[in-house]
């Protein structure tokens, strides 16, 4: 199965806006995938860079309304191979200055709106068993806590527990579920996170970067493109025997 034809399906993206969102978008259109984007912003302009017929959705992943009402219109479809759940957003500051607003916001997109989708999805499944592969972005910061991140931390770690949780419950059904997660990725919500965390610090936002790519060995930021791979390739047929896993895309550790 050559790249270019691993896709034949429609893929679902939500949270395709987003940097990664919209890098998960281009390769899956690259490998063939007719691609749903979805997000809470307009995916118009996005869907027409493609570059072939896809098509554009509006979701509030926090309201379980609207995404039943996404889920029944991809459902619509008949030829949903996979759902990526890539929606997501971040918050810094410890724990003794914790602001609820903060955390609620972190919870409802990052979590929340997993349980949402993840709900819509193998009810349907339940009712109508098919192979479907979902994909949903964590992060290694749900694989070991940090200072100044417990709110995101304890929901990418709460995320990964939902998948392994999921994919036990769909795999009668024909599903799959795997968690991606990504290092540090060079996009706006982590240059967002430099610009928060230097200002909490008080240090210069350019050496906060710095010190984020040389974390690994690499010595730079994980590109959006090197997450989107792992991604597209978790919701194609050439990973049928992985589900309720949590696949790492970072770097090793820096030589001591």
């Amino acid at each position: 199965m050559t790249a270019t034809s691993r896709h034949k399906g429609t893929v679902l993206v939500v949270g395709a806006a987003g940097t990664l969102g919209q890098a998960i978008c281009a390769v899956l259109a690259d490998q063939g995938a007719s691609v749903c984007a979805a997000d809470a912003r307009d995916c118009t302009d996005l869907v027409t860079a493609l570059g072939r017929t896809h098509q554009a959705c509006q979701v509030d992943v926090t309201d379980e309304q609207s995404v039943e009402a996404l889920l029944s219109q991809v459902w619509a479809m008949g030829s949903c191979q996979g759902v990526v759940y890539a929606a997501g957003t971040n918050y810094t500051g410890p724990v003794a200055t914790t602001s609820w607003p903060d955390y609620d916001r972190v919870m409802n997109v990052n979590l929340r709106g997993a349980f949402h989708l993840g709900k819509a999805v193998s009810a349907r499944m339940r009712q109508n068993p098919r192979e479907l592969a979902l994909v949903f972005l964590s992060s290694v910061a749900g694989l070991k806590g940090e200072y100044g991140g417990s709110v995101y931390c304890a929901s990418k770690f709460g995320l990964i527990g939902f998948v392994e949780s999921l994919a036990s419950e769909i795999a009668a059904y024909g599903g799959r579920a795997n968690a991606v997660c990504p290092g540090n990725v060079d996009s706006v919500m982590l240059r967002e996170l430099a610009v928060q965390v230097a200002e909490r610090t008080g240090n210069v936002l350019d050496h906060v970067l710095a010190e984020w790519a040389n974390a690994i060995a690499f010595g730079r930021l994980i590109e959006p493109a090197e997450v989107a791979q792992a991604c597209a390739w978790l919701v194609s047929p050439e990973s049928s025997g992985i589900s309720g896993q949590s696949i790492v895309v970072d770097g090793p550790p820096p030589a001591a």
